[in-house]
């Protein structure tokens, strides 16, 4: 090897690994909370409970309306969040307002 090349190797490796720094750093500083939470389409919250327990009372109540529901967690860790599809919105809101 030359006197040049030995010096120009663990420059362009220490450069490599500086742009590897800033590329991690710049996506390490991305808002995580848009990039993990979830997209479920089309359906929309109803109901938002404190536990799973109370999210099948919820999901039972709907079933008896006629209203297919789902429960999924709620993304900032605070209880979960109880789903229907867009047409069956209204009358699941009604259903969890009925006496």
């Amino acid at each position: 090897m030359t006197g040049l090349s030995v010096v120009l190797v663990p420059i362009v490796g220490l450069a490599v690994m500086a742009l590897f720094a800033v590329v991690l750093k710049w996506a390490s500083s991305m808002d995580t909370d848009e990039a993990h939470r979830k997209d479920y389409g089309l359906l929309s919250e109803v109901a938002k409970v404190p536990s799973s327990t109370a999210a099948r009372v919820v999901e039972d109540r709907l079933q008896a309306a006629g209203v297919r529901a789902t429960t999924v967690p709620d993304p900032e860790g605070e209880g979960m969040r109880v789903l229907v599809f867009p047409a069956d919105r209204e009358v699941a809101i009604r259903a969890l307002l009925a006496d």
